[in-house]
Order: C-alpha cells, then structure tokens, then sequence
C-alpha cells in the first residue's frame, strides 16, 4: 500500500504536495526560517525532498524541524519526522503507527 491509501488521502495525476519546514539556524534568536518544497507528486517523494533538505542543511534535529505536508488546498495530510519517517497529521504520540518508514535512497 502506499501512504496515500494508508492515510487514505486519494490522489490523481494532478495532485501536489508542499512540505514546510522551521529551521533555526542560530537555534538561540527564537525566530524560524521557514522553507517550503513544493509541487511534490507522492508523499514518498516529499519524505525524499525532506530527507535531501535535511542533508544539505548540516543541521541536527534540535535546528532542522519536522516537515509538515499540505496539499493544494492547504490541508495538512502529513509529518515526516526528522529521520525521514512519515506519520499521519496529528501530533506525535506513544505508540502511533508510523505510515512509512525512510524511503530508498533513490534521487527523488
């Protein structure tokens, strides 16, 4: 199953994805960077443009933050976690289900 059916978020060629993501480079002045990737095709192709994001940034966990998935009409759909794991749009509990583990290494 892919995450779109796991989620149950239906999807057709037209849809896109944005992910955005906090980053606090100085991780002391309080005020975020935001980036946005967008114009993603599948949530296993956002969860590999984060994951190369993070890469390029050289920042940990604690400066680098979640993504969070919005489709075209602004609804959130998803997180990915720092390690690139995909979860559902609520926040993290003990004992959530995880959607999708860490995609291949393939260029996204």
């Amino acid at each position: 199953m892919t995450p779109e059916q796991i989620l149950g978020y239906p999807v057709d060629e037209r849809t896109r994805f944005s992910v955005r993501i906090e980053i606090y480079p100085n991780n002391h002045d309080g005020r975020p960077r935001v980036r946005w990737l967008r114009t993603i095709k599948t949530l296993t192709d956002c969860q590999r443009h984060y994951i190369a994001a993070r890469d390029e940034s050289d920042l940990g966990a604690s400066c680098f933050g979640p993504g969070h998935v919005f489709d075209e009409a602004g609804q959130h759909v998803a997180r990915i976690s720092y390690n690139g794991r995909l979860w559902g749009p609520e926040e993290w509990t003990p004992g959530q289900q995880v959607v999708a583990e860490v995609p291949s290494r393939e260029t996204a």
